[in-house]
């Protein structure tokens, strides 16, 4: 066995809260594959100055930060979580499903579906989608690589699932992040209309759609507060057939038996996995 491969089994254990016995051994299997296949997993390292400037913002406690507008926002303690976890993913390794130099790939604790993991920027001063300028492209664009890997890897186990990946638009928590989402949002983590909305209106920014939008315009389009607000507190819809649904109770009852197939500008992802796990 390799160096490379050692080392990622030793700082990627599954969460098996999420993961079976079986499914963790695979996953093994699939990290193994994945540095010997050249797949784009590396190791676990880090520029000494970069993981030093985020360490030392950590120490003084900032929440603040400013986008490339001038724009400022202030975060509130809860939301510093998925930052700790990029800034030291060492010390959640019993959920840490995978890390790269770039990125840090963590399950969402709140799951909005069957699978729903994220991958988070290990970036010093990337909180949301407001701050990323052209020269982040090719950061997104490893992000995006890691979410199409894991979708793979969830299809070979379940093909019947359907994926998106994407931002949301005014993310609650900071750290730039990256939803990997399966659209049967069979969830009891989904429980209202904003939970709802943040996944299936234009709020969630299609992560095709934003390095295409970051390549040509060198910055990507962001929701203003009163359009979050309209957007988040809109109708319950199927993301399917469009019907207004009453109630969350009656939405998730009808997206199970819904089979309208998906508009296109929702770009879900179906390809099959050629990995061997």
């Amino acid at each position: 066995m390799s160096t490379g491969s050692m080392l990622i089994i030793a700082i990627l254990p599954v969460w098996h809260a999420m993961f079976s016995a079986r499914e963790g051994r695979a996953l093994q299997e699939f990290m193994i594959s994945s540095v010997n296949c050249g797949i784009g997993i590396r190791r676990f390292t880090y520029s000494s100055s970069k993981l030093k400037s985020m360490q030392t913002d950590s120490t003084k406690g900032s929440t603040e930060n400013i986008d490339q507008t001038g724009s400022s926002k202030k975060w509130p303690q809860w939301a510093q979580a998925l930052r700790n976890v990029a800034i030291h993913p060492e010390k959640y390794k019993d959920k840490v499903l995978q890390v790269t130099a770039e990125a840090v790939v963590f399950p969402d604790l709140y799951p909005k579906g069957k699978k729903h993991v994220l991958v988070i920027s290990r970036w010093d001063g990337l909180d949301r989608l407001a701050d990323v300028g052209k020269e982040h492209l090719p950061l997104l664009e490893h992000m995006h690589k890691l979410g199409e890997d894991w979708i793979a890897y969830f299809l070979n186990k379940d093909p019947s699932l359907i994926f998106r990946l994407g931002y949301h638009s005014v993310p609650s928590m900071r750290q730039l992040h990256l939803h990997v989402t399966s659209q049967d949002f069979d969830s009891p983590c989904l429980k209202n209309a904003k939970h709802w909305n943040s996944f299936t209106s234009s709020f969630f920014r299609d992560s095709k759609k934003v390095l295409t939008e970051l390549e040509s315009h060198g910055k990507v389009t962001t929701c203003s507060k009163e359009e979050e607000t309209r957007l988040l507190n809109s109708p319950l819809s199927c993301h399917r057939c469009r019907s207004i649904q009453n109630d969350i109770t009656h939405l998730k009852d009808h997206i199970r038996k819904c089979t309208v197939p998906f508009p296109s500008e929702l770009t879900p992802y179906t390809y099959s996995s050629s990995l061997s796990v």
